[in-house]
Order: structure tokens, then sequence, then C-alpha cells
């Protein structure tokens, strides 16, 4: 998943982004976008190093795991800025169920069904062909 984030306070430049996870949800590392650094701690993602200046967006990727049922997931997210200010907003992840595998096929059934209906249309032929004559 791509966490987008914006600089939201130009003149000032975002240095840093902290996400927590919530319960449930599994972290695992991601390549950090050019000039940040990642570090990994338990449910925390922060990405360090790097500017994002005037009005720009910076994707920060991250892996993620879902252990829990489908719906919405909040993570918090805390972004600091050069002159030591810290911003929280949240960012909603919908947990959607896994793909499963599809509907169980009863192949025999079908070979005996198959074979069924060559055997009724071979009987129809040799009936109709008995009658012409």
């Amino acid at each position: 998943m791509l966490f987008e984030t914006p600089n939201e306070r130009p003149p000032r430049a975002t240095t840093s982004l902290e996400l927590v996870a919530p319960p449930g949800i599994d972290l695992a590392a991601a390549e950090a976008p050019d000039g940040w650094t990642l570090d990994l701690a338990g449910s925390t993602a922060r990405w360090n190093g790097g500017r994002i200046e005037d009005e720009d967006v910076v994707s920060f990727p991250l892996r993620v795991a879902a252990r829990r049922s489908p719906g919405n997931a909040v993570f918090q997210a805390r972004q600091r800025y050069d002159d030591g200010a810290v911003v929280r907003w949240e960012a909603t992840l919908t947990v959607v169920p896994a793909a499963e595998a599809g509907p169980d096929q009863h192949l025999g059934r079908a070979f005996v069904a198959g074979a069924v209906g060559l055997a009724v249309l071979a009987g129809s032929f040799f009936a109709l062909r008995l009658l012409r004559r």
C-alpha cells in the first residue's frame, strides 16, 4: 500500500512521517522513497532523512498483512516539520476478505454426465436409423 503525504505547511518542510498500525495489522518492510530511510518497530513505521518541500507529495510504500475481520482499519499518523511542529492525522485502510479458492469441482460427476449425454445421443441416432428402414 502507499501512504501519500503532502507537505501542507509551506514554507516549512516535512522531515519525518510515523504510522502506527491498529491491532490485527502486521507491517513489513518496503522500499523507502529516495532520500528517506524506513525503521520498523512492532506496529510502528517511521520514515526519516528526507524532506517534502513546498506543496510536494511523497508516496511512502509499506507492506501490510491483515489478521482481522474485513472492515476499516485506522492508522495513526504523525508528520513532523523542520520547525519542530507535529501534525497528527488518521489514515483509513479498508480490509477486504482474502481471495478464496474457487468452488469444489466435481470432475467425476461431470465425466459421468458427459458419458450419459453421449450415450443418449448415440442411442437417438441408432433409433432414428432403425425407424428409417
